[in-house]
Protein backbone atom coordinates (compact mmCIF):
# COMPACT_ATOMS: atom_id res chain seq x y z
CA UNK A 1 0.00 0.00 0.00
CA UNK A 2 3.28 2.65 0.90
CA UNK A 3 4.41 1.75 -2.47
CA UNK A 4 1.52 1.74 -4.45
CA UNK A 5 0.85 5.24 -2.37
CA UNK A 6 4.14 6.86 -3.04
CA UNK A 7 3.78 5.42 -7.13
CA UNK A 8 0.90 7.45 -7.62
CA UNK A 9 2.71 10.50 -5.95
CA UNK A 10 5.15 10.56 -8.15
CA UNK A 11 3.19 9.58 -11.10
CA UNK A 12 0.86 12.77 -9.83
CA UNK A 13 4.07 15.03 -9.54
CA UNK A 14 5.10 14.75 -12.98
CA UNK A 15 1.65 14.80 -14.78
CA UNK A 16 1.19 18.55 -12.25
CA UNK A 17 4.35 19.19 -13.65
CA UNK A 18 4.11 18.41 -17.56
CA UNK A 19 3.58 20.67 -19.92
CA UNK A 20 1.08 18.61 -21.82
CA UNK A 21 -1.23 19.23 -18.54
CA UNK A 22 -0.20 22.95 -18.64
CA UNK A 23 -0.93 23.46 -22.01
CA UNK A 24 -4.53 21.67 -21.93
CA UNK A 25 -5.32 23.26 -18.71
CA UNK A 26 -4.43 27.01 -20.69
CA UNK A 27 -6.59 25.79 -24.09
CA UNK A 28 -9.74 24.80 -21.66
CA UNK A 29 -9.67 27.84 -19.43
CA UNK A 30 -9.18 30.11 -22.98
CA UNK A 31 -12.04 28.24 -24.48
CA UNK A 32 -14.18 28.98 -21.17
CA UNK A 33 -13.20 32.37 -21.30
CA UNK A 34 -14.62 32.68 -25.30
CA UNK A 35 -17.57 30.79 -24.15
CA UNK A 36 -18.09 33.08 -21.63
CA UNK A 37 -17.53 36.34 -24.27
CA UNK A 38 -20.07 34.67 -26.41
CA UNK A 39 -22.72 34.99 -24.02
CA UNK A 40 -22.00 38.55 -23.50
CA UNK A 41 -22.01 38.80 -27.02
CA UNK A 42 -25.60 37.18 -27.43
CA UNK A 43 -27.17 39.20 -24.99
CA UNK A 44 -26.21 42.88 -26.62
CA UNK A 45 -25.92 42.24 -30.36
CA UNK A 46 -29.04 42.44 -31.87
CA UNK A 47 -28.04 41.73 -35.27
CA UNK A 48 -27.49 37.70 -33.65
CA UNK A 49 -31.31 37.83 -34.01
CA UNK A 50 -31.03 37.90 -38.40
CA UNK A 51 -27.65 35.88 -38.07
CA UNK A 52 -30.52 33.14 -36.69
CA UNK A 53 -33.14 33.67 -39.38
CA UNK A 54 -30.55 33.12 -41.70
CA UNK A 55 -29.71 29.36 -40.58
CA UNK A 56 -32.75 28.80 -39.52
CA UNK A 57 -34.52 29.51 -43.35
CA UNK A 58 -31.10 27.36 -44.52
CA UNK A 59 -31.96 24.05 -42.30
CA UNK A 60 -35.52 24.66 -43.98
CA UNK A 61 -33.93 24.33 -47.49
CA UNK A 62 -31.90 21.65 -46.50
CA UNK A 63 -34.54 19.65 -44.82
CA UNK A 64 -36.95 20.05 -47.90
CA UNK A 65 -34.28 18.79 -50.02
CA UNK A 66 -34.63 15.39 -48.49
CA UNK A 67 -38.53 15.40 -48.67
CA UNK A 68 -38.34 14.33 -51.73
CA UNK A 69 -36.55 11.29 -52.17
CA UNK A 70 -38.04 10.33 -48.53
CA UNK A 71 -41.59 10.77 -50.51
CA UNK A 72 -40.88 8.91 -53.22
CA UNK A 73 -40.40 5.79 -51.51
CA UNK A 74 -43.11 6.67 -48.65
CA UNK A 75 -46.15 6.27 -51.10
CA UNK A 76 -45.21 9.14 -53.85
CA UNK A 77 -44.11 6.96 -56.29
CA UNK A 78 -44.91 2.71 -57.20
CA UNK A 79 -42.04 0.75 -56.55
CA UNK A 80 -43.87 -2.13 -59.03
CA UNK A 81 -46.31 -0.36 -61.69
CA UNK A 82 -47.89 -3.92 -62.71
CA UNK A 83 -48.88 -4.68 -58.70
CA UNK A 84 -52.23 -3.56 -57.70
CA UNK A 85 -51.62 -3.79 -53.92
CA UNK A 86 -48.84 -1.32 -54.44
CA UNK A 87 -49.12 2.23 -52.50
CA UNK A 88 -47.72 4.73 -54.69
CA UNK A 89 -49.47 7.30 -56.37
CA UNK A 90 -47.89 7.76 -59.49
CA UNK A 91 -45.89 5.12 -61.82
CA UNK A 92 -43.12 6.80 -62.82
CA UNK A 93 -40.09 5.33 -64.67
CA UNK A 94 -36.21 5.22 -62.59
CA UNK A 95 -34.79 7.72 -65.09
CA UNK A 96 -37.72 9.95 -64.55
CA UNK A 97 -37.30 9.72 -60.39
CA UNK A 98 -33.53 10.57 -61.00
CA UNK A 99 -34.53 13.45 -63.00
CA UNK A 100 -36.49 14.71 -60.68
CA UNK A 101 -33.83 14.10 -57.86
CA UNK A 102 -31.09 15.41 -59.95
CA UNK A 103 -32.78 18.84 -61.07
CA UNK A 104 -32.03 20.10 -57.11
CA UNK A 105 -28.06 20.11 -58.42
CA UNK A 106 -29.20 21.87 -61.68
CA UNK A 107 -30.45 24.81 -60.38
CA UNK A 108 -27.80 25.11 -57.79
CA UNK A 109 -24.44 24.54 -60.80
CA UNK A 110 -26.48 28.42 -61.85
CA UNK A 111 -26.60 30.76 -58.96
CA UNK A 112 -23.61 32.54 -59.78
CA UNK A 113 -26.46 34.11 -62.47
CA UNK A 114 -29.07 35.24 -60.01
CA UNK A 115 -26.04 35.82 -57.19
CA UNK A 116 -24.72 38.46 -60.13
CA UNK A 117 -27.70 40.17 -60.63
CA UNK A 118 -28.61 40.47 -56.97
CA UNK A 119 -25.46 42.14 -56.19
CA UNK A 120 -25.57 44.25 -59.84
CA UNK A 121 -29.35 44.97 -59.89
CA UNK A 122 -31.81 44.14 -57.56
CA UNK A 123 -29.64 44.17 -54.18
CA UNK A 124 -29.36 40.63 -52.26
CA UNK A 125 -31.93 41.44 -49.64
CA UNK A 126 -34.79 41.77 -51.90
CA UNK A 127 -33.67 39.01 -53.91
CA UNK A 128 -33.46 36.58 -50.87
CA UNK A 129 -37.13 37.42 -49.61
CA UNK A 130 -38.58 37.11 -53.42
CA UNK A 131 -36.61 33.08 -53.23
CA UNK A 132 -38.39 32.88 -50.39
CA UNK A 133 -41.90 33.47 -51.15
CA UNK A 134 -41.41 31.39 -54.49
CA UNK A 135 -39.91 28.72 -52.46
CA UNK A 136 -42.91 28.56 -49.90
CA UNK A 137 -45.37 28.82 -52.99
CA UNK A 138 -43.84 26.02 -55.03
CA UNK A 139 -43.92 23.73 -51.66
CA UNK A 140 -47.17 24.38 -50.83
CA UNK A 141 -48.19 23.27 -54.42
CA UNK A 142 -45.63 20.10 -54.82
CA UNK A 143 -48.73 17.55 -54.28
CA UNK A 144 -50.81 19.29 -57.57
CA UNK A 145 -47.59 19.62 -59.61
CA UNK A 146 -46.75 15.92 -58.97
CA UNK A 147 -49.99 14.66 -59.97
CA UNK A 148 -50.04 17.04 -62.97
CA UNK A 149 -46.62 16.13 -64.57
CA UNK A 150 -43.11 14.85 -63.45
CA UNK A 151 -42.01 17.96 -65.64
CA UNK A 152 -42.91 20.00 -63.39
CA UNK A 153 -41.40 18.86 -60.36
CA UNK A 154 -38.20 18.96 -62.04
CA UNK A 155 -38.68 22.48 -62.79
CA UNK A 156 -39.77 23.17 -58.52
CA UNK A 157 -37.02 21.29 -58.03
CA UNK A 158 -33.92 23.23 -60.01
CA UNK A 159 -35.60 26.21 -58.83
CA UNK A 160 -35.43 25.39 -55.36
CA UNK A 161 -31.36 24.54 -56.20
CA UNK A 162 -31.21 27.97 -56.94
CA UNK A 163 -32.80 29.32 -53.56
CA UNK A 164 -30.40 27.11 -52.04
CA UNK A 165 -27.37 28.74 -53.70
CA UNK A 166 -28.95 31.91 -53.18
CA UNK A 167 -29.05 31.43 -49.25
CA UNK A 168 -25.42 30.52 -49.23
CA UNK A 169 -24.25 33.58 -51.41
CA UNK A 170 -26.74 35.64 -49.27
CA UNK A 171 -25.29 34.31 -45.66
CA UNK A 172 -21.89 35.15 -46.91
CA UNK A 173 -23.01 39.26 -47.87
CA UNK A 174 -24.91 39.87 -45.16
CA UNK A 175 -21.84 38.56 -42.69
CA UNK A 176 -19.82 40.82 -44.56
CA UNK A 177 -22.14 44.07 -44.03
CA UNK A 178 -23.09 43.39 -40.29
CA UNK A 179 -20.14 41.26 -38.84
CA UNK A 180 -18.00 43.28 -36.07
CA UNK A 181 -14.40 41.52 -36.11
CA UNK A 182 -12.97 38.73 -37.39
CA UNK A 183 -14.11 36.13 -34.91
CA UNK A 184 -17.38 36.90 -34.98
CA UNK A 185 -17.56 36.42 -39.13
CA UNK A 186 -15.80 33.14 -38.53
CA UNK A 187 -17.82 31.91 -36.18
CA UNK A 188 -20.74 32.54 -38.22
CA UNK A 189 -19.40 31.48 -41.31
CA UNK A 190 -18.42 27.90 -39.57
CA UNK A 191 -22.03 28.08 -38.22
CA UNK A 192 -23.56 28.52 -41.98
CA UNK A 193 -21.37 25.34 -42.82
CA UNK A 194 -22.54 23.68 -39.55
CA UNK A 195 -26.11 24.01 -40.58
CA UNK A 196 -26.33 22.52 -44.16
CA UNK A 197 -24.49 19.52 -42.60
CA UNK A 198 -27.12 19.18 -39.78
CA UNK A 199 -29.82 19.81 -42.19
CA UNK A 200 -28.68 17.21 -44.35
CA UNK A 201 -28.18 14.55 -41.51
CA UNK A 202 -31.68 15.04 -39.86
CA UNK A 203 -33.84 16.49 -42.39
CA UNK A 204 -34.22 13.27 -43.57
CA UNK A 205 -35.44 11.86 -39.90
CA UNK A 206 -38.15 15.11 -39.94
CA UNK A 207 -39.33 13.99 -43.90
CA UNK A 208 -39.78 10.30 -42.81
CA UNK A 209 -41.46 10.95 -39.59
CA UNK A 210 -44.49 13.40 -41.21
CA UNK A 211 -44.28 11.17 -44.69
CA UNK A 212 -45.50 7.74 -41.83
CA UNK A 213 -47.86 9.29 -39.86
CA UNK A 214 -49.59 11.61 -42.57
CA UNK A 215 -48.61 11.22 -45.92
CA UNK A 216 -46.41 12.02 -48.41
CA UNK A 217 -48.34 15.54 -49.01
CA UNK A 218 -48.16 17.14 -45.52
CA UNK A 219 -44.60 16.99 -45.40
CA UNK A 220 -44.20 19.53 -48.30
CA UNK A 221 -47.64 21.91 -46.58
CA UNK A 222 -45.09 21.55 -43.54
CA UNK A 223 -41.72 22.78 -45.67
CA UNK A 224 -44.54 25.53 -47.09
CA UNK A 225 -45.16 26.75 -44.32
CA UNK A 226 -41.79 26.87 -42.84
CA UNK A 227 -40.98 28.82 -45.48
CA UNK A 228 -43.81 31.49 -45.19
CA UNK A 229 -42.71 31.86 -41.51
CA UNK A 230 -39.12 32.17 -42.72
CA UNK A 231 -40.23 35.25 -45.36
CA UNK A 232 -42.00 36.82 -42.43
CA UNK A 233 -38.98 36.46 -40.30
CA UNK A 234 -36.68 37.88 -43.35
CA UNK A 235 -38.64 40.80 -43.64
CA UNK A 236 -39.15 41.66 -39.93
CA UNK A 237 -34.98 41.07 -38.74
CA UNK A 238 -32.70 40.87 -42.07
CA UNK A 239 -32.59 44.59 -42.74
CA UNK A 240 -30.62 45.58 -46.18
CA UNK A 241 -28.08 48.08 -44.30
CA UNK A 242 -27.48 48.79 -40.85
CA UNK A 243 -29.14 52.43 -40.93
CA UNK A 244 -32.31 51.18 -41.95
CA UNK A 245 -32.58 48.55 -39.33
CA UNK A 246 -35.24 49.09 -36.98
CA UNK A 247 -34.32 46.46 -33.71
CA UNK A 248 -30.96 47.77 -33.63
CA UNK A 249 -29.44 50.17 -30.85
CA UNK A 250 -27.80 53.67 -32.45
CA UNK A 251 -24.67 52.61 -30.83
CA UNK A 252 -24.58 49.14 -32.39
CA UNK A 253 -25.33 50.92 -36.02
CA UNK A 254 -22.52 53.39 -35.07
CA UNK A 255 -20.11 50.22 -34.29
CA UNK A 256 -21.43 48.38 -37.63
CA UNK A 257 -20.69 51.21 -39.58
CA UNK A 258 -17.10 52.36 -38.69
CA UNK A 259 -16.24 48.48 -38.88
CA UNK A 260 -17.25 48.48 -42.48
CA UNK A 261 -15.84 51.71 -43.41
CA UNK A 262 -13.50 51.48 -46.41
CA UNK A 263 -9.79 51.59 -45.12
CA UNK A 264 -7.42 53.21 -46.87
CA UNK A 265 -3.72 51.18 -47.82
CA UNK A 266 -0.90 53.05 -49.19
CA UNK A 267 0.15 50.31 -50.66
CA UNK A 268 -1.54 47.32 -52.98
CA UNK A 269 -2.98 44.24 -51.26
CA UNK A 270 -4.91 41.03 -52.18
CA UNK A 271 -7.93 42.51 -50.55
CA UNK A 272 -7.84 44.84 -53.34
CA UNK A 273 -8.76 42.46 -56.69
CA UNK A 274 -8.01 45.75 -59.21
CA UNK A 275 -4.08 45.73 -57.52
CA UNK A 276 -1.32 46.34 -60.04
CA UNK A 277 0.28 43.35 -61.07
CA UNK A 278 3.33 42.50 -63.58
CA UNK A 279 1.61 41.57 -67.21
CA UNK A 280 3.17 38.09 -67.36
CA UNK A 281 1.38 37.09 -64.26
CA UNK A 282 -2.19 36.19 -64.21
CA UNK A 283 -4.01 37.88 -62.10
CA UNK A 284 -4.51 36.21 -58.72
CA UNK A 285 -8.22 37.00 -57.97
CA UNK A 286 -9.43 35.24 -61.66
CA UNK A 287 -6.77 32.51 -60.77
CA UNK A 288 -7.38 31.78 -57.40
CA UNK A 289 -11.33 31.16 -58.31
CA UNK A 290 -10.14 28.36 -61.03
CA UNK A 291 -8.30 27.52 -58.19
CA UNK A 292 -11.31 27.15 -55.65
CA UNK A 293 -13.11 25.97 -58.09
CA UNK A 294 -11.53 22.75 -59.28
CA UNK A 295 -10.73 22.41 -55.42
CA UNK A 296 -14.48 22.45 -54.30
CA UNK A 297 -15.35 20.06 -57.18
CA UNK A 298 -12.74 17.52 -56.10
CA UNK A 299 -13.77 18.32 -52.21
CA UNK A 300 -17.83 17.57 -52.68
CA UNK A 301 -16.94 14.62 -54.83
CA UNK A 302 -15.69 13.32 -51.55
CA UNK A 303 -18.41 14.43 -49.42
CA UNK A 304 -20.98 12.89 -51.79
CA UNK A 305 -19.53 9.65 -52.13
CA UNK A 306 -19.22 9.59 -48.29
CA UNK A 307 -23.05 10.27 -48.06
CA UNK A 308 -24.55 9.32 -50.92
CA UNK A 309 -22.76 6.83 -52.80
CA UNK A 310 -20.87 4.77 -49.80
CA UNK A 311 -24.12 3.96 -48.08
CA UNK A 312 -24.94 1.93 -51.80
CA UNK A 313 -21.46 0.18 -50.97
CA UNK A 314 -22.34 -0.84 -47.61
CA UNK A 315 -25.48 -2.59 -48.52
CA UNK A 316 -24.16 -4.29 -51.67
CA UNK A 317 -20.51 -5.68 -50.46
CA UNK A 318 -20.81 -5.61 -46.86
CA UNK A 319 -24.50 -6.57 -46.43
CA UNK A 320 -25.06 -4.00 -43.94
CA UNK A 321 -28.86 -3.54 -43.27
CA UNK A 322 -30.47 -0.05 -44.34
CA UNK A 323 -31.08 1.07 -40.79
CA UNK A 324 -27.58 0.81 -39.90
CA UNK A 325 -26.69 2.76 -42.83
CA UNK A 326 -29.27 5.69 -42.00
CA UNK A 327 -28.14 5.70 -38.46
CA UNK A 328 -24.38 5.79 -39.52
CA UNK A 329 -24.85 8.42 -42.16
CA UNK A 330 -26.65 11.10 -39.86
CA UNK A 331 -24.19 10.39 -37.57
CA UNK A 332 -21.63 11.56 -39.94
CA UNK A 333 -23.36 14.61 -40.90
CA UNK A 334 -23.58 15.40 -37.03
CA UNK A 335 -19.99 14.39 -36.78
CA UNK A 336 -18.92 17.01 -39.31
CA UNK A 337 -21.47 19.93 -37.99
CA UNK A 338 -20.17 19.43 -34.40
CA UNK A 339 -16.50 19.79 -35.69
CA UNK A 340 -16.93 22.60 -38.08
CA UNK A 341 -17.78 25.03 -34.93
CA UNK A 342 -14.95 23.15 -32.98
CA UNK A 343 -12.45 23.74 -35.38
CA UNK A 344 -13.26 27.35 -36.11
CA UNK A 345 -12.25 27.78 -32.47
CA UNK A 346 -9.03 25.76 -33.37
CA UNK A 347 -8.13 28.10 -36.34
CA UNK A 348 -8.69 31.09 -33.93
CA UNK A 349 -5.96 29.42 -32.13
CA UNK A 350 -3.54 28.66 -34.91
CA UNK A 351 -3.77 32.37 -35.97
CA UNK A 352 -1.97 33.29 -32.56
CA UNK A 353 0.75 29.74 -33.23
CA UNK A 354 1.12 30.31 -36.96
CA UNK A 355 1.26 32.99 -39.88
CA UNK A 356 -2.06 33.15 -42.15
CA UNK A 357 -0.67 31.01 -44.61
CA UNK A 358 0.86 28.19 -42.88
CA UNK A 359 -2.88 28.23 -40.98
CA UNK A 360 -4.80 27.98 -44.27
CA UNK A 361 -2.42 25.79 -46.22
CA UNK A 362 -2.51 23.06 -42.82
CA UNK A 363 -6.70 23.21 -43.08
CA UNK A 364 -6.86 22.93 -46.64
CA UNK A 365 -4.35 21.04 -47.48
CA UNK A 366 -3.77 18.48 -45.20
CA UNK A 367 -7.78 17.50 -45.43
CA UNK A 368 -7.04 16.16 -48.74
CA UNK A 369 -4.14 13.73 -48.21
CA UNK A 370 -6.38 12.51 -45.36
CA UNK A 371 -8.76 12.06 -47.81
CA UNK A 372 -6.46 9.73 -50.13
CA UNK A 373 -5.35 7.87 -47.42
CA UNK A 374 -8.89 6.76 -46.43
CA UNK A 375 -10.26 6.25 -49.81
CA UNK A 376 -7.42 3.74 -50.57
CA UNK A 377 -7.75 1.96 -46.82
CA UNK A 378 -11.38 1.66 -48.85
CA UNK A 379 -10.63 -0.33 -51.52
CA UNK A 380 -9.36 -2.92 -49.28
CA UNK A 381 -11.82 -5.93 -48.22
CA UNK A 382 -13.36 -4.02 -45.04
CA UNK A 383 -15.59 -5.09 -42.48
CA UNK A 384 -18.66 -2.50 -41.30
CA UNK A 385 -16.53 -1.57 -38.50
CA UNK A 386 -13.69 -0.71 -40.50
CA UNK A 387 -15.38 1.38 -43.27
CA UNK A 388 -17.42 3.23 -40.43
CA UNK A 389 -14.12 4.31 -38.67
CA UNK A 390 -12.75 5.59 -41.82
CA UNK A 391 -15.75 7.54 -42.73
CA UNK A 392 -15.70 8.66 -39.23
CA UNK A 393 -12.25 10.09 -39.42
CA UNK A 394 -13.03 11.21 -43.16
CA UNK A 395 -16.19 13.47 -41.59
CA UNK A 396 -13.53 14.92 -39.04
CA UNK A 397 -11.57 16.09 -41.68
CA UNK A 398 -14.37 17.43 -43.69
CA UNK A 399 -15.22 19.74 -40.75
CA UNK A 400 -12.55 21.94 -42.53
CA UNK A 401 -14.20 23.23 -45.07
CA UNK A 402 -16.05 26.50 -43.92
CA UNK A 403 -13.60 26.46 -40.46
CA UNK A 404 -10.25 27.40 -42.04
CA UNK A 405 -10.21 26.10 -45.80
CA UNK A 406 -11.42 27.56 -49.10
CA UNK A 407 -14.48 29.25 -47.90
CA UNK A 408 -12.75 30.96 -45.26
CA UNK A 409 -9.98 32.13 -47.15
CA UNK A 410 -12.18 33.66 -49.85
CA UNK A 411 -14.40 35.48 -47.38
CA UNK A 412 -10.59 37.04 -45.69
CA UNK A 413 -9.61 38.00 -48.94
CA UNK A 414 -12.36 40.16 -50.35
CA UNK A 415 -15.20 40.44 -47.79
CA UNK A 416 -17.32 42.64 -49.64
CA UNK A 417 -17.00 40.90 -52.82
CA UNK A 418 -17.15 37.06 -50.92
CA UNK A 419 -20.77 36.30 -52.11
CA UNK A 420 -20.36 36.79 -55.79
CA UNK A 421 -17.20 35.09 -55.74
CA UNK A 422 -18.54 32.21 -53.49
CA UNK A 423 -21.08 31.58 -55.84
CA UNK A 424 -18.75 31.07 -58.84
CA UNK A 425 -16.74 28.71 -57.65
CA UNK A 426 -19.60 27.07 -55.39
CA UNK A 427 -21.68 26.94 -58.76
CA UNK A 428 -18.81 24.54 -60.02
CA UNK A 429 -18.33 22.65 -57.07
CA UNK A 430 -22.14 21.32 -56.51
CA UNK A 431 -22.34 20.13 -60.22
CA UNK A 432 -19.98 16.68 -57.81
CA UNK A 433 -23.98 15.75 -56.07
CA UNK A 434 -25.02 14.57 -59.81
CA UNK A 435 -21.88 13.67 -61.23
CA UNK A 436 -20.61 11.47 -58.21
CA UNK A 437 -23.73 8.94 -58.59
CA UNK A 438 -22.89 8.83 -62.44
CA UNK A 439 -19.09 8.00 -61.78
CA UNK A 440 -19.82 5.33 -59.58
CA UNK A 441 -22.35 4.21 -61.91
CA UNK A 442 -19.86 4.21 -64.94
CA UNK A 443 -17.23 2.55 -62.86
CA UNK A 444 -18.60 -0.42 -61.02
CA UNK A 445 -21.80 -1.37 -63.12
CA UNK A 446 -20.71 -5.29 -63.54
CA UNK A 447 -22.60 -7.95 -65.92
CA UNK A 448 -24.39 -10.50 -63.53
CA UNK A 449 -22.93 -13.02 -66.61
CA UNK A 450 -19.39 -11.87 -65.62
CA UNK A 451 -17.65 -14.86 -64.67
CA UNK A 452 -16.54 -14.66 -60.76
CA UNK A 453 -18.70 -11.93 -60.38
CA UNK A 454 -18.39 -11.32 -56.79
CA UNK A 455 -14.59 -10.76 -57.11
CA UNK A 456 -14.67 -8.44 -60.52
CA UNK A 457 -17.54 -6.45 -58.64
CA UNK A 458 -15.42 -5.64 -55.52
CA UNK A 459 -12.38 -4.77 -57.78
CA UNK A 460 -14.17 -2.28 -59.83
CA UNK A 461 -15.57 -0.68 -56.25
CA UNK A 462 -11.49 -0.31 -55.50
CA UNK A 463 -11.36 1.76 -58.75
CA UNK A 464 -13.97 3.95 -57.92
CA UNK A 465 -12.08 4.27 -54.77
CA UNK A 466 -8.92 4.99 -56.65
CA UNK A 467 -10.51 7.64 -58.07
CA UNK A 468 -11.70 9.64 -55.55
CA UNK A 469 -8.67 9.43 -53.72
CA UNK A 470 -7.16 11.02 -57.42
CA UNK A 471 -9.37 14.00 -57.17
CA UNK A 472 -8.36 14.88 -53.59
CA UNK A 473 -4.98 14.56 -55.11
CA UNK A 474 -6.12 16.67 -57.64
CA UNK A 475 -7.42 19.44 -55.67
CA UNK A 476 -3.81 19.47 -53.36
CA UNK A 477 -2.33 20.35 -56.52
CA UNK A 478 -4.18 23.76 -58.07
CA UNK A 479 -3.89 24.90 -54.52
CA UNK A 480 -0.29 24.30 -54.11
CA UNK A 481 -0.53 26.05 -57.93
CA UNK A 482 -2.01 28.86 -57.11
CA UNK A 483 0.74 29.66 -54.39
CA UNK A 484 3.37 28.67 -57.20
CA UNK A 485 2.47 30.37 -59.85
CA UNK A 486 1.69 34.05 -57.82
CA UNK A 487 3.66 33.65 -54.19
CA UNK A 488 3.99 37.35 -54.10
CA UNK A 489 0.14 38.17 -52.77
CA UNK A 490 0.12 35.03 -50.84
CA UNK A 491 3.27 36.32 -49.09
CA UNK A 492 1.75 40.21 -48.31
CA UNK A 493 -1.77 38.41 -47.35
CA UNK A 494 0.66 36.33 -44.81
CA UNK A 495 2.40 39.64 -43.45
CA UNK A 496 -0.57 41.78 -43.28
CA UNK A 497 -2.66 38.98 -41.14
CA UNK A 498 0.32 38.44 -39.06
CA UNK A 499 0.59 42.02 -38.10
CA UNK A 500 -3.24 42.02 -37.48
CA UNK A 501 -3.05 39.01 -35.57
CA UNK A 502 -0.06 40.20 -33.14
CA UNK A 503 -1.99 43.69 -32.49
CA UNK A 504 -5.23 41.53 -32.27
CA UNK A 505 -3.98 38.76 -29.57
Amino acid sequence: AVVSTQSTGVFCLFVSRSRILVYSTSIVRNMLSDIGEMCKWFRVRRRYLAYCCLLLNAYTELCARLGVSISMIGGMVKKDCDDPEDVGQFCWSENTQALVLGAYFYGYTVQFLTTFVAKRFTGFTATYRFWLMTSAVLQLCYSTFASLSPTLLIVTQAIRGLVAGIMMSFSFDYIAKFAVGKTESKIFISLVGATNFIGSGTGGVLAGFITDLFGWQYYFYFSGICYALGLVLALLFVPETPENCWFMTPEEKSIIINENKPKVKSDPSPENCQSSQPKNKLSFCRFYLIAFSIYLFSFNIIIYSILSVIPFYLNKITGADPQIISYLNISLTLIIAICTVAFSYVVKQMDTLVTWLESRMIFTLIPMFSYIIFFVGLSFHLSLTGVAIILASTSVMASTLFSGSIYMINYEMDPKNSAVRMSIFNSVGQAAGFVSPLLMAAITTTNPDTPDYDTVYRQRWAYFFYTVAGHAAVGCLVIVLAYILNPDEWVNRDKNKSIEGTSTS
